[in-house]
């Protein structure tokens, strides 16, 4: 409560909240908190589905973020990219994936289709949320991670989604999370992670976000 409490005082002041995590259940609270500039459309990076409804009853935890994210009625279109593991894909969670109409996009197919085609699926001048599990990104620059899978989401392409989000048109806020710090390897996860937020920043900045 006191999450979304905070993030829904940021948002209402018109400024962009940064989440650092934690697991992926951090971002509940700042999904319920994006009713306050809804409807917001939610671009995940990640190696896992997300989808579960609960593990032994616990249905706000790190496999359940966009399970949760989808019965709120102010998160229209969700984009999911960098998938590229079971972890919470069971089949009757990507069956409840694709009945929502989650955009499914794997590590693979972005390679394929490139960032900027990926961009154009995705609605122009609307708002967006990005949330970003480290481990949808490729472990030589996010190692420290509890679960990391081969290949990934790499920095360039980040960039390139980023700065495609905040052109356009609004992001409004954006996370990053499942860093264990104790798994780093020369601070390079922590210096990407912190390149992620300074490069939204900035993008913001340039694009005239906060004029006012």
């Amino acid at each position: 409560r006191a999450a979304e409490a905070a993030v829904r005082k940021i948002l209402k002041a018109g400024a962009m909240p940064m989440i650092i995590g934690g697991d992926h259940g951090v971002p509940i609270p700042v999904f319920r908190a994006l009713e306050e500039v809804g409807p917001v459309h939610l671009i995940q990076i990640d190696a896992h589905l997300d989808w579960r409804d609960d593990i032994n009853g616990v249905r706000e935890g790190y496999s359940s973020p966009i399970r949760r994210a989808s019965e709120l009625d102010h998160i229209d279109q969700i984009f999911q990219i960098g998938l590229r593991c079971q972890g919470s894909a069971r089949a009757q969670e990507v069956q409840a994936a694709r009945a929502y109409g989650a955009h499914l996009i794997s590590i693979y197919e972005l390679e394929d289709r490139g960032v900027a085609d990926v961009l154009d699926q995705i609605p122009d001048g609307e708002s967006y949320y990005l949330t970003i599990d480290a481990d949808g990104m490729d472990p030589s620059i996010m190692p420290a991670v509890a679960g990391p899978a081969p290949g990934g989401v790499t920095y360039s392409q980040m960039h390139r989604l980023i700065q495609g989000l905040v052109r356009k048109g609004r992001l409004v806020g954006m996370d990053v999370v499942e860093i264990t710090p104790s798994r780093d390897v020369n601070d390079i996860t922590s210096i990407t992670a912190t390149r992620l937020f300074t490069n939204a920043i900035g993008a913001a900045v340039r694009a005239g976000y906060f004029r006012d």
